[in-house]
């Protein structure tokens, strides 16, 4: 089965205030109680944007962390002036593999 992952698109009203809020989340953020999770990928996509991708072991454990995640960043988004809108998905495995297999 694949993972399954939850997407935050992060967009703060400032792009000034993104750096600081990363070092926050490095400073402060405690993911571990979210069970399930595998791993999180970080994106910076634009001075003002930015993505973070969390991979669960399954649609259930997803379902449970999506809320909590929801909450828990919430705090975050007020302080650093930021919009999160959140996604889940299935992780595509073998299409993964395939365009990764083609890399140099």
């Amino acid at each position: 089965m694949p993972p399954i992952v939850i997407i935050g698109r992060f967009r703060y009203s400032n792009a000034r205030i993104m750096g600081v809020g990363h070092d926050w989340v490095e400073e402060n953020g405690d993911f571990s109680h979210l069970d399930g999770m595998k791993r999180v990928d970080t994106f910076h996509i634009s001075p003002d944007r930015g993505m973070a991708v969390y991979y669960f072991e399954d649609t259930a454990k997803a379902q449970a962390a999506l809320p909590v995640l929801k909450k828990m960043m919430l705090d975050y988004a007020v302080m650093f002036e930021c919009q999160i809108t959140w996604e889940m998905g299935a992780f595509n495995e073998t299409l993964s593999a395939k365009l990764t297999g083609q890399c140099a």
